[in-house]
């Protein structure tokens, strides 16, 4: 009987590193495994399709360009000016078309190949880059009636702190007047800005 794995295995990227193997467990601690590897809560882009039903995202801490995370790598041209903060992972996950769900195992031998693929397409960053303007933006509900942009501003530690929801590695914190985070013990607040399809009224 063949041994069911209890591991997949993904490439992780730090900030001036050469591209590693990482092993993340299946089952419920998959996600916290994913959040101690980026350092925080995550958000993931798709980067293309690889076959088979998968496809190759670009998984990194979602609150990386206001906590300041270091510069990583450059994105391939076209997009060489757009940058990774922080680690990021690159993990095979299904796609809308294989109508299943769930991160797909890289044998070993795929993960080294995409590594070199890596080393050459992402150039590594100098440690002195700065994000963008367009990098400090967040959008939610885009492309509907309600699409709002938003960033992420460093606050002093709010008066009041102690109602909160925990939502992964944040917190959550119960404010009236504007929408407040934690974490790693700094506090953030969200601010709305004005683009060209949503100016402020």
């Amino acid at each position: 009987m063949e041994e069911l794995k209890n591991v997949i295995h993904a490439i992780l990227v730090k900030p001036g590193q050469e591209p590693e193997i990482a092993e993340i467990p299946t089952g419920p601690d998959q996600q916290d495994a994913i959040c101690d590897l980026v350092d925080g809560n995550f958000g993931a882009t798709e980067f293309f399709d690889v076959g088979n039903g998968a496809s190759l995202f670009i998984v990194t801490n979602d609150l990386s360009v206001p906590l300041g995370l270091a510069p990583n790598r450059h994105f391939p041209e076209p997009d060489q000016t757009e940058i990774i903060f922080g680690n990021c992972l690159f993990i095979a996950v299904y796609n809308e078309k294989s109508g299943k769900e769930g991160i797909v195992d890289m044998p070993e031998h795929v993960c080294h190949m995409f590594m070199e693929q890596i080393k050459s397409s992402f150039e590594p960053c100098r440690g002195d880059e700065k994000p963008s303007s367009k990098g400090e933006i967040y959008i939610e509900n885009e492309g509907t009636p309600e699409e709002r942009a938003y960033k992420w501003v460093e606050i002093e530690k709010p008066a009041k702190v102690d109602r909160f929801l925990q939502a992964g590695r944040a917190k959550l914190i119960q404010n009236e007047e504007y929408e407040v985070i934690e974490i790693h013990g700094r506090y953030f607040r969200q601010v709305t800005i004005a683009t060209e399809n949503r100016p402020l009224q």
